[in-house]
């Protein structure tokens, strides 16, 4: 398939019409009828379009024809030819050649392509299409041989483009650069892994996992990726890594909990068991993700000895699995001269007890003790009764402790009522990220109107994941404004965000991803916008069709229906054949090409193979040679 990424699309030359010669004699001899015009066959008069558009001033139509004269098999002269073609100055000339000589069986191939990389002349975005037609054994080879080479610099924009065409070999050619024996290649491949999306490159870190989920430095730069990313994102290939190193192991299977996972429970206790401090708080603090009510016997073991830190913890833990065993310890905490485990004990006696609870939460919010203020604001949080909210602003007005301070405004997100929104407004500029992506989440999970000043506001933050989730709630609560939000936003949101919003909007999505395949402009950020929008799009197979059927119709992107033809006959195949054939005899040359080119894969279509004949004569230079390479089956 040709790519969206290449400034250029397959193109092709064309050919002057052969006419008979007629003789006139001289003198007054009889008149002598007209010689008739000579007559070729299609196949005939093809291969003699080929050959004229090697002289072709139009250096694109001229690369297609050096790729289509080596279907003369009696030409003596191709191996001349093609060494000639090698030298031209133009790209898309050297570019029909590369794949001229790879069709013959000529090396020569591999230079233009090592050159073409190599040297910071060509972007890698223009040059790595030609390899879109060579088998995938002799693309990785001479992929791997350029990136070893050491004469020059190129190793991370070929790798940046790689990734950024996101072609569906790509998987493999990670797994087989990682692999390479040459360092260089190594760690450029390690260099491009470590900042792949998520979402966009799964396949990829599902192969390079699998492969390489026993090289501990492929595995910490895996879990890094998965740390730093949304929590809300699957990260099923984790499960693969299986690093030597034991710190590494551990912190895997807290990122795994992190993700979800709830298989790694078990292996979490394990780890809080044997570890102590910071190590065994961020091990409990992983498993209240995925903990299991089978779990309360090995939980309260680690009671015995514990500090209060722990013992908080595992309260809390315990609390939030409905175990309401521990009532009467939890009282002697709550009520006990010891200030440093008074928290637990009113944490779990808040939780459990629910909304009879209130008043006494509602005292402990100006407690003395820090963790007790925390434990207090949790247990509102979870209740969410309206009656909180003038509770937690008074004691937010007189809150100097940034980490209590983050756990109110966290309780205030919990109360999903007007009034709650109302006072999460005025905490949309807090100095701390983390705490107004907390603040402006709840915003958009409300669908609330009223809230959609700060939302608003919340677009101009200096943080893209708060901008990106001010949008989310404008999708949410606000379709009419959304639209002129969307526009604004699409070309600066994250990687994967468009697959993240269609993934949980689902069918809302379909027109704000029309607007972002129609609208995200032909250069490289705006194509790699549209390209996550089209594979958005394929997650909404009954939107989809009807999508890339209107932009055919109505956009005035020759790109852009290049790029939508393709995709429409890679779903439909020879259903899509009336467009592609009403594109080829279109008036538009540019969306002609692919067209025709698309003409030779339908088939067993007589119409088809009609209208190559045909486009044999065509007057234009580009749509002649097009018609001809495809008629020869190049």
């Amino acid at each position: 398939m040709p790519s969206p990424f290449a400034r250029s699309n397959r193109i092709v030359l064309s050919s002057a019409v052969l006419l008979g010669t007629v003789l006139q004699p001289l003198g007054p001899a009889p008149a002598l009828a007209a010689a008739p015009a000579v007559k070729l066959s299609p196949k005939d008069n093809a291969l003699y379009i080929m050959r004229s558009g090697l002289k072709s001033a139009d250096f694109l139509a001229r690369g297609m024809a050096y790729r289509g004269v080596v279907m003369d098999k009696s030409n003596k002269d191709l191996k001349q030819i093609l060494e000639d073609g090698a030298t031209d100055p133009q790209w898309p000339v050297r570019k029909g050649v590369a794949e001229a000589m790879y069709a013959v069986k000529n090396a020569g191939w591999k230079k233009i392509v090592h050159d073409a990389l190599a040297l910071p002349v060509l972007s890698a975005y223009e040059s790595l299409p030609v390899l879109d037609e060579i088998p995938q054994k002799d693309a990785f080879a001479v992929l791997i041989e350029t990136l070893a080479d050491k004469e020059h610099s190129q190793q991370d924009v070929i790798f940046r483009a790689l990734v950024g065409r996101n072609r569906p070999d790509l998987p493999a050619f990670f797994v087989t650069a990682l692999a390479s024996k040459d360092a260089l290649v190594q760690a450029s491949a390690k260099k491009a892994l470590a900042n792949v999306d998520l979402i966009l490159h799964s396949k990829t870190l599902e192969a390079v996992a699998k492969a390489q989920g026993g090289n501990d430095e492929v595995a910490k730069i895996l879990a890094d990726l998965a740390a730093l990313s949304d929590e809300r994102m699957p990260a099923g290939w984790l499960t693969a890594l299986k690093p030597k190193d034991q710190a590494l192991a551990r912190r895997v299977v807290l990122i795994r909990a992190a993700h979800g996972d709830k298989t790694v429970g078990k292996s979490l206790l394990q780890i809080a068991k044997a570890t102590t401090g910071a190590e065994q708080t961020q091990a409990l603090q992983a498993y209240k993700k995925v903990a299991d009510k089978g779990d309360v016997a090995a939980l309260k073991e680690l009671l015995a000895g514990a500090n209060p830190e722990l013992i908080f913890q595992v309260y809390e833990i315990l609390a939030r699995m409905g175990d309401r065993s521990m009532a009467k310890e939890a009282q002697d905490l709550a009520s006990s001269t010891d200030v440093d485990v008074r928290a637990p004990g009113v944490f779990y006696l808040g939780w459990v007890g629910g909304a009879g609870r209130l008043r006494e939460m509602h005292q402990y919010l100006t407690d003395g003790v820090p963790s007790v203020r925390i434990a207090a604001a949790r247990v509102l949080g979870n209740i969410g009764s309206p009656v909180s909210v003038e509770p937690l602003r008074d004691a937010l007005d007189n809150e100097h402790d940034d980490r209590v301070r983050v756990e109110f405004v966290r309780a205030l997100t919990g109360i999903r009522a007007k009034e709650g929104y109302q006072a999460l407004m005025m905490y949309t500029r807090e100095k701390e990220p983390d705490l107004r992506r907390v603040v402006v989440k709840a915003l958009a999970d409300s669908g609330d109107p009223a809230v959609r000043a700060g939302l608003q506001n919340a677009l101009n933050d200096s943080d893209p994941r708060i901008r990106f989730e001010a949008v989310r709630g404008f999708l949410i609560s606000d379709p009419a404004k959304a639209v002129d939000v969307w526009k604004r936003a699409i070309r600066w949101l994250p990687r994967g965000a468009l697959l993240e919003l269609t993934r949980e909007l689902n069918k809302t999505m379909g027109s704000f991803l029309e607007i972002a395949v129609f609208s995200a402009g032909s250069d490289e950020q705006g194509v790699t916008v549209r390209e996550e929008a089209m594979l958005a799009l394929h997650n909404l197979p009954e939107t989809e069709l009807a999508v890339l059927h209107k932009v055919l119709n109505t956009s005035d992107d020759q790109d852009l229906r290049v790029r939508v033809l393709t995709q429409l006959f890679e779903l439909e195949k020879g259903k899509v054949a009336t467009e592609i054939k009403t594109a080829a005899l279109g008036q538009q040359v540019r969306a002609r090409i692919p067209a025709i080119r698309l003409l030779g894969k339908i088939k067993g279509d007589k119409e088809a193979q009609e209208i190559l004949t045909k486009l044999l004569d065509e007057p234009d230079e580009r749509v002649r040679i097009a018609a001809a390479l495809t008629f020869l089956g190049g």
